[in-house]
Parts: C-alpha cells; sequence; structure tokens
C-alpha cells in the first residue's frame, strides 16, 4: 500500500465522521466517534511514519549498494588500465584540468628516472623538451606529436586532449621509446653510405681503365692487357660486394630459415679447405688440419660458408708461415679455432673486424678482391646456429679465431 492510498483512507474517515456527527447529533456518540477516529489517525500516522522510514531505508541501501558498484566497477576499470598500461611497453602521462599528473605509468618513471604522479606538470621542468610538448598540449587543447632525445635515447610522444561535454578535462600524453628504430635508421644510413663507398672504388676504376683504352688507340698490347686484367680483377670484386650484399639482405629477412641436417663437422672443415687449397699454395703458407669427427644438425652450406670466410681473411693477412685448423669437443660444444701467423690485429679492434666493411688493412683487402663483409656474415650465420665466434691476435705474430657451436643432433 503506498503513502497517498494511506492519505485517501484518512480524509475519508474523516470525511464519514463529520457525517455521521450531523446525522446523529448526539454528544456520546461524536465523543466515541472523535476518539475512534483520533485512534485511527494516529495509527495511520504510525504506519504512514514506519512506512518512510523504511522507504527511506530501503532508498539508502539501494544508493549505497549503487555507489558501492560504481566505485567497485570505476577500481576495476582503474585496476584493468593500470594493467594495460604496465604491458604497454610505452610510457603514459595523464595531465588533468589542474595540471596535475593524475597518472604516470612505471614506463614513464624509469625512462625520465623519476615518479611523476601527482605532481604538477610543472615538475617536468628538468626535461625541458618534454614539459615543452607536455606544456604546449595543455595549454593549446589539441593533438600534437614530435620527437625528443634524452639521455641517449629517442622518444616519439603523442598528446590526445581529453574532452568531456565539450570541455577540456585535460590530456593524455602517450610516450615510446624509440631509440632502437632511431638506431636501426642511422645503422641502415651508414650502411648505404659504405655501400655506395664500396662500390664506387670499382666502378671508378673500371670507368677510368675504360675511358684509356677508349681514347688511346695506340696502346701497347702489353699495357691493354693489364688494363684489361685490372678491370677484370674490380668487376670481380663488385660482384663479390653484390653477392656478399645479397647473402646479407637475404639473412636479414624476418622469414629466412635455414637448411639443417645431420652432417659430420670434420668433413666440412676439410671441403673448406680444399676449396682454398689453390690460393693457399699461391703464398706458399704450410697448412694444417687437426679436428675430430662430431655429427651434428648444421646447415652444412652456411657453415662452410663461415670457415671460407675465416680462412680467406687468414690467407689474405697472413704472407708466410702457416695456416692450422684445430677442431675438439668441449662440453656441449664444437669448437673450431683458425690460427695464422700474419700481421695480426689490434685489441681494440677485436669487435670491429666483425663489422661490415670494416678492414684490418683497407689496401691490402682491396688488392686481393675481399669486400668487406665475410667476417659480418660469418658471425650472423654462426647467431643462427645460436653460437659464436671470437678473435685473439699479437701484432706481428698471428690471430685466432674462435668459433662455438652447440651440439645438437
Amino acid at each position: 500500500m503506498n503513502l497517498r492510498k494511506d492519505f485517501i483512507y484518512i480524509i475519508l474517515a474523516y470525511f464519514t465522521a463529520v457525517i455521521l456527527i450531523v446525522i446523529v447529533n448526539n454528544n456520546r456518540f461524536t465523543i466515541f466517534l472523535v476518539l475512534l477516529l483520533l485512534t485511527y489517525h494516529i495509527y495511520s500516522f504510525l504506519e504512514v511514519r514506519d512506512k518512510i522510514t523504511k522507504d527511506k531505508i530501503f532508498f539508502e541501501r539501494s544508493l549505497i549498494s549503487k555507489l558501492n558498484k560504481t566505485k567497485r566497477e570505476s577500481e576495476e576499470t582503474y585496476r584493468r588500465f593500470t594493467s594495460l598500461s604496465t604491458t604497454l611497453g610505452s610510457g603514459i602521462i595523464i595531465v588533468n584540468d589542474d595540471g596535475i599528473i593524475s597518472f604516470s605509468n612505471k614506463d614513464v618513471n624509469d625512462y625520465f628516472g623519476k615518479d611523476y604522479n601527482n605532481k604538477d606538470y610543472n615538475s617536468l621542468v628538468g626535461i625541458s623538451q618534454l614539459y615543452k610538448f607536455v606544456n604546449q598540449a595543455y595549454l593549446l587543447e589539441k593533438s600534437m606529436r614530435d620527437q625528443i632525445e634524452y639521455n641517449n635515447h629517442f622518444y616519439d610522444l603523442i598528446a590526445t586532449p581529453l574532452i568531456e561535454k565539450k570541455l577540456f578535462r585535460g590530456c593524455i600524453i602517450v610516450v615510446h621509446d624509440i631509440t632502437l628504430i632511431k638506431t636501426a635508421e642511422n645503422f641502415q644510413k651508414q650502411f648505404t653510405a659504405d655501400v655506395s663507398h664500396e662500390l664506387k672504388t670499382p666502378l671508378s676504376a673500371i670507368k677510368g681503365f675504360s675511358e684509356i683504352l677508349d681514347r688511346d688507340k695506340n696502346i701497347s698490347e702489353q699495357d691493354r692487357n693489364e688494363f684489361t686484367n685490372l678491370i677484370l680483377k674490380e668487376s670481380t670484386r663488385m660482384e663479390t660486394i653484390l653477392s656478399d650484399l645479397l647473402i646479407i639482405s637475404k639473412m636479414d629477412r624476418l622469414d629466412y630459415e635455414l637448411e639443417f641436417s645431420s652432417i659430420d663437422i670434420k668433413e666440412v672443415l676439410i671441403e673448406s679447405s680444399n676449396t682454398l687449397s689453390r690460393e693457399i699454395g699461391k703464398k706458399k703458407l704450410n697448412f694444417n688440419i687437426d679436428a675430430k669427427s662430431c655429427i651434428c644438425l648444421l646447415d652444412k652450406n652456411k657453415i662452410g660458408q663461415v670457415m671460407i670466410n675465416v680462412l680467406k681473411n687468414a690467407i689474405n693477412y697472413t704472407d708466410e708461415g702457416r695456416i692450422t685448423i684445430k677442431g675438439y669437443i668441449d662440453l656441449n660444444n664444437y669448437v673450431i679455432e683458425v690460427t695464422d701467423t700474419g700481421i695480426g690485429i689490434k685489441e681494440s679492434n677485436y669487435d670491429k673486424v666483425f663489422k661490415r666493411f670494416y678492414r684490418v688493412d683497407s689496401t691490402r683487402s682491396r688488392e686481393t678482391g675481399g669486400s668487406g663483409l665475410g667476417l659480418s656474415i660469418s658471425k650472423n650465420i654462426l647467431k643462427k646456429h645460436s653460437g659464436d665466434i671470437s678473435v685473439n691476435s699479437v701484432i706481428n705474430k698471428g690471430t685466432t679465431f674462435k668459433i662455438n657451436i652447440p651440439i645438437k643432433k
């Protein structure tokens, strides 16, 4: 029964009592009726008050329940947001309409070395480029994008205004660490410049010798043959560079896969040595190979290419003496040591020899037709086999390249 009906019943009771008083016109009856009416009125009043109290309690409980539900949903949404912010791998900064950083995730704190939560965005002033970006995004209330550098790291910044009912409520700034991308871009630019430089040298030589042959019709047969041989040598060197670049291009692809098979590593070492036996004989170098047999799951062609590259390097930088290959098993690795008695490598250049186009002696390498990519390719191949290569050397006494290949069957 609702309150409206209760009030109607009370009014009807009073109306009925008035009519009875008028009709009966008896004092005792009137007093009795008034007392009865008063009793009913008090009872109805108490009942109505009780209902109002119950309805109030019910409404309060319902309201509290809805508020608690809303609070739980808000907390769950915030928890999901914070959980997502930790897995994004990017920084997030939220500045509210009062200029306070209401949220700053762990990535931002790691990037810039400080917790900015619940601080005025002016606290970013120590990072001038970031502060300038956030300040503009907050004041201009518009979407923005920029890149900054801080502590040798590069960051991509994206700002988006937070609008609610056409009112500015702050802004959110997403921070991406793009250091690896920038490094790759710089590496690619350097690599392109190196390729251009390496190809320019043989091309210039071919062009120059060709122009001499074309211009001078009375050139001697001996000079003509010499220039022709030089053109052939430079074109062969350029072909080698392009071939190695093609190998690098293939290996840099994400879908590049090795062709594994069970092979005896000793056979690969022997075949590689036989391939270069003519070059070894030309320089009258002593050569020895001492390797144990070991069946392992490898890409035979690629490991063979590694051995040829390392052996070529030893031949190119050794004018007299010997080259030895030693192969043995060390725990779960097959170790190959290629040792020469050549010019050696400075310790400060150990890491450089595996970089693309690096040469210990650029003149000597170009004379032999090397591309400067062999050791870089070898390191990449070994990496794809979960192996590695290192170097140890003494100037004017010789160099040892040590190759470790995990034994997998």
